[in-house]
């Protein structure tokens, strides 16, 4: 919800009956995750750009912990945390795919038994510069990107990164209301165009040269947003009230 600017308007009103607690609310929220549901389920042709293959590539070469946590530890920190992406089976089934890209050895992957077919793993090698304080060239210069309202890679993660970075050529520009991935969550307006892209392509094209870089499109960011449509309200809670109002509709299932 947070990604989504309409859908995180949500987000108050979701919070407010999930504390009510009435039956009223119940029923508006059963209504209102059926349509989340729905909308997070729909095929978009920007699909068939994504390759999992590739993405799974990437987080298992150079962002997954080694050797591969055991199942059990996986579920305490997922129980323990305040906020938590997706359910555990999801990671689950993560850890469980790592192994078999990997072909770790290592004695959660051992468990799984995925390297009893003499194939080679789905992965390359972590190099000396992996982990390790960036020093910048001084050829080159770093633009970094980053969002205030990123769950998935938070703001102070992108400061601690930007401060260790060994060298003067270097920018960190911050989006307030922006989440994750900025080139892609940094509309405009409806023109679809995107603050976060227009900076890449300036960056680009000035070769690098940060003293050079278009930045215009950052007045033009719009503000925090939490005003829901009235077409909006009545499509997904069934009521022009979105604190208070009993749905109009009939109670809605999480099963159709």
């Amino acid at each position: 919800m947070l990604v989504d600017p309409t859908w995180r308007a949500f987000i108050p009103p979701v919070i407010y009956r999930l504390n009510h607690c009435t039956e009223g609310d119940r029923i508006v929220l059963t209504q209102f995750f059926a349509g989340l549901r729905s909308a997070i389920e729909t095929i978009t042709q920007d699909t068939a750009y994504m390759s999992m293959l590739l993405y799974d590539l990437v987080v298992f070469s150079k962002t997954w912990e080694t050797p591969a946590p055991p199942f059990r530890l996986l579920e305490k920190r997922m129980k323990d945390a305040t906020m938590y992406l997706g359910f555990y089976t999801d990671t689950y089934k993560m850890n469980e795919l790592y192994c078999t890209f990997s072909k770790e050895k290592s004695p959660t992957c051992d468990g799984l038994q995925r390297d009893n077919n003499g194939s080679s793993g789905i992965i390359y090698e972590r190099d000396r510069y992996w982990n390790k304080t960036l020093v910048i060239p001084r050829h080159a210069s770093v633009l970094l990107l980053s969002s205030k309202l990123d769950s998935q890679t938070p703001y102070k993660y992108a400061e601690t990164l930007f401060e260790g970075m060994v060298g003067s050529k270097k920018e960190l520009v911050v989006f307030e209301y922006a989440t994750h991935s900025t080139i892609m969550s940094t509309p405009i307006d409806e023109s679809d165009k995107f603050c976060g892209m227009n900076l890449l392509v300036s960056y680009v094209k000035n070769r690098g040269n940060l003293d050079r870089l278009d930045k215009s499109c950052l007045d033009k960011m719009p503000a925090l947003n939490l005003t829901l449509p009235t077409d909006i309200r009545s499509e997904y809670l069934g009521t022009q009230d979105v604190y208070d109002g009993k749905t109009t509709r009939a109670r809605a299932s999480l099963s159709t």
